[in-house]
């Protein structure tokens, strides 16, 4: 049986300080690099990353996340070796534009944002489903997501985003050391298109699962992701603890899925929300934080 690792308990301390920690424990690549996520994504993890932070494992070999989508976790841990992984094919490309093809992909965002109009906008979400150059796909890909409506990111049936332009006149697209330090991080880094059932397990890693909340929020591609997807999952966190390896995921705090998880360590914490267009309907609630360690 493998030693379990120990977690750190909640520090007095503030924000930046609790990162800086829990990066330099975990042998970052650069230390002490800005680098955040450069997309904004519904569900994103910065109002709790102090709680995910302090409930890592002390150690592991390859950090791996399956549902990356904004990636505040790996930002903050800026992990040494790392496996990233979505089924989402334009965040992916995304991800590698950023590594690959920086300074392309960042001549290509200052186009958009000077052409920024209801205009631009119509024909890049046309142009997202047709285009075929990558990094152009990327460029694409994050205008939309920083001048649609919250971030959102929905397709329809036939897998085309459809989601309307947000209140944006003068978008901020990137932030240029923020991105550059990014694809820096992302240097090495394996980045791949795929389910979270394809990704790698090995004996020590750690996986942090980010999957669309119970309940919250399912359209995430044409598929969908509702209960039979979320046992699925239940499942493969089953397969992941008998090879030896750490996760840590986040859900809906549901009576589905407590039961999911009842054999693993359950905690709730308190996060922000912001999804809704009414100001009633936001604020914060809890969520489950589930590990297979203690």
């Amino acid at each position: 049986m493998s030693r379990q690792p120990r977690i750190h308990e909640p520090l007095p301390y503030s924000f930046t300080e609790v990162i800086d920690a829990i990066a330099s424990q975990h042998k970052p690549a650069v230390q002490s690099m800005a680098t955040r996520p450069f997309l904004k994504w519904v569900g994103g993890k910065r109002s709790i990353l102090p709680d995910l932070l302090a409930r890592m494992p002390e150690r592991y070999q390859t950090y791996r996340e399956p549902f990356i989508g904004g990636g505040a976790l790996f930002f903050a841990v800026q992990p040494g070796r790392a496996y990233l992984s979505d089924i989402n094919f334009n965040l992916i490309l995304s991800y590698q534009a950023v590594r690959d093809d920086f300074d392309g992909l960042i001549a290509l965002l200052k186009e958009h944002q000077a052409k920024h109009c209801k205009e631009n906008y119509l024909k890049a979400r046309e142009r997202l489903c047709t285009e075929n150059n990558a990094t152009k796909i990327a460029a694409l890909f994050i205008y939309l997501n920083k001048t649609c409506f919250n971030g959102l990111y929905r397709v329809n049936r036939a897998g085309q985003f459809n989601v309307p332009m947000g209140s944006y006149t003068d978008p901020n697209l990137f932030e240029d050391d923020v991105i550059r330090n990014d694809s820096k991080l992302l240097q090495g880094v394996t980045v791949k298109q795929h389910g979270f059932s394809q990704c790698p397990i090995a004996r020590e890693d750690f996986f942090y699962l980010d999957p669309p909340y119970h309940k919250v929020y399912a359209q995430y591609d044409s598929s969908g992701f509702g209960e039979p997807e979320h046992k699925k999952l239940a499942e493969w966190c089953g397969e992941v603890h008998r090879a030896g390896a750490y996760f840590m995921l986040s859900n809906s705090d549901t009576p589905f899925v407590r039961g999911l998880y009842r054999d693993f360590h359950i905690e709730s914490v308190s996060a922000s929300r912001s999804v809704s267009c009414k100001a009633n309907q936001r604020g914060r609630e809890d969520e489950l934080v589930i590990r297979n360690y203690k």
